[in-house]
């Protein structure tokens, strides 16, 4: 604890770690074959809106009408 007993507190963007020993680590490292292999399993799950530029959109319809714990996603 700091002089005085005061708590000291910071915060860390998470693009702040990109080029560094940690960043490599988990992005080179890890993630490629943790995706790979469903070690690691990004959430929400994604829910695929359509196909292409053109379903944009139907996207963002979708999510103004309202979604709950899911990730909308139009490949393009």
């Amino acid at each position: 604890m700091p002089a005085g007993g005061h708590v000291k507190a910071g915060y860390v963007f998470g693009s702040a770690v990109v080029g560094t020993p940690a960043g490599r680590a988990v992005v080179e490292d890890y993630l490629p074959d943790a995706l790979a292999d469903g070690r690691y399993r990004p959430a929400p799950r994604p829910l695929v809106v359509g196909d292409g530029l053109a379903e944009v959109q139907t996207a963002l319809d979708r999510y103004r009408e309202g979604v709950s714990a899911a990730k909308l996603v139009v490949p393009v």
